[in-house]
């Protein structure tokens, strides 16, 4: 059997780093500095958080980019909010965005509104 690195490309004993962007789609500055360090050489890959804000802005500059999907059920930011994509009412807090911690999520989630939202997401 072949070790991971062989089957990337590289020697049986080769170190390998990656380096993976998160929260692309939180903002503006983040889809900015993610696509930069993707297209620089400076990161392997990103994953796109779909729920969020900017997730439509990241979508739209797309190139080719080894994304990944960055399944969202929690938004810990206390001003910064937003929701499921879906119609989940399990899946939000008080304020009407998704949970800010995950004991707060997983004490209130449906299961299958937790399915759906993350097929969604995937989908989109």
């Amino acid at each position: 059997m072949s070790t991971l690195a062989e089957r990337l490309g590289h020697p049986a004993d080769a170190t390998i780093l990656i380096i993976s962007c998160d929260d692309l789609g939180s903002c503006h500055a983040a889809n900015e500095g993610v696509y930069r360090a993707l297209r620089q050489g400076l990161a392997t890959c990103a994953s796109i958080m779909v729920p969020a804000p900017w997730a439509r802005h990241a979508a739209s500059a797309y190139d080719g980019d080894d994304l990944g999907v960055h399944l969202t059920l929690n938004c810990e930011y206390e001003a910064y909010r937003f929701g499921p994509i879906t119609h989940a009412p399990s899946l939000l807090s008080g304020d009407g965005g998704f949970p800010q911690a995950v004991t707060d999520l997983w004490e209130h989630a449906d299961p299958a509104e937790v399915l759906r939202e993350c097929r969604a997401q995937i989908a989109r």
